[in-house]
This record gives C-alpha cells, sequence and structure tokens, in this order.
C-alpha cells in the first residue's frame, strides 16, 4: 500500500478518530467491568479498535506500529491508555520525517563491464622512434664487485 501525502486535514482528521476511539473506551470498559454486558461490551470494543485501525490506515497509510496498538487495545484495562492517540502522533510524526528527507538517489554504484587487455611494457617500444634517436646512449651500470678481504 503505497504511503498517502500528508495533509493538515487528514492529519487533524487522524488524531479527532484516535481521540474519540479513546474516550469511548472508557464507558465500554466500564460496562463490561461491572459484568453486565460483558460480551456484547467487548465485542463492541473490539469493533471500535478495528474501525479505528482501518481509518487511520487509510488516512495515513499503513505503519508497522499500528499493529501492535491494535494488540494492546484488545487486553482489558490496557484499552483504558490513549494508545490510539499515540500511535497516530507516532505515525504523523514518522511520516512527516519521512517526506522532509530527499528521495534516494537510485543506485549508488555504476558498474560498467570494461575489457582490459594487458601487454607487458617493452622499453624501446615505449620511446617513439624518432625520439629513441635524440636520447643519450644508455651506458650499462658497472656490476658491483664483492670486496676482497686481504
Amino acid at each position: 500500500m503505497d504511503k498517502p501525502k500528508l495533509t493538515q486535514s487528514r492529519v487533524i482528521l487522524a488524531f479527532a478518530i484516535a481521540v474519540i476511539a479513546d474516550v469511548m473506551q472508557f464507558p465500554i470498559t466500564a460496562v463490561t467491568a461491572t459484568g453486565l454486558l460483558f460480551i456484547p461490551g467487548e465485542f463492541a470494543d473490539l469493533f471500535v479498535d478495528c474501525a479505528v485501525m482501518v481509518a487511520t490506515t487509510m488516512l495515513l497509510g499503513f505503519h508497522w506500529v499500528l499493529l501492535p496498538s491494535l494488540f494492546v487495545e484488545v487486553i482489558p484495562g490496557l484499552d483504558l491508555l490513549p494508545t490510539w492517540t499515540a500511535c497516530v502522533a507516532y505515525v504523523v510524526w514518522r511520516r512527516k520525517k519521512d517526506q522532509a528527507q530527499p528521495p534516494p538517489l537510485g543506485s549508488v554504484v555504476d558498474i560498467q563491464e570494461v575489457e582490459v587487455v594487458s601487454v607487458l611494457p617493452n622499453p624501446r617500444n615505449s620511446v617513439p622512434s624518432s625520439a629513441r634517436a635524440a636520447l643519450p646512449a644508455q651506458t650499462p651500470l658497472p656490476l658491483e664487485s664483492t670486496p676482497k678481504n686481504g
């Protein structure tokens, strides 16, 4: 799924949905904690959490931190924490940080196929023949003799 471009209206709507969902958790938890309507209350709580997950994903794009938030909301007692609001704040912060960075350059290393032909250099062939005539004749170096003990 592509990440949608963050606009101010998308961010405000995502925060509004998250805050409303976190506030709705209190009466649902109160109803289920008293024992009255325990099963319907838990289903309502799960439905709200799934709806918030879908709406947040549609507004901000999918982010992996949405999944742990959904699982934390299923645990009774922990669902009273404002996890959806915190999750939306984190996702918005990461998306803005990602959009502020320049896009990647693509391939950084450019590889070209090159044929390398190596020829051992010949000192006589390294100088053109016209320039060879102007060079002084090379005199051989004397061989070093071993010192005589005597």
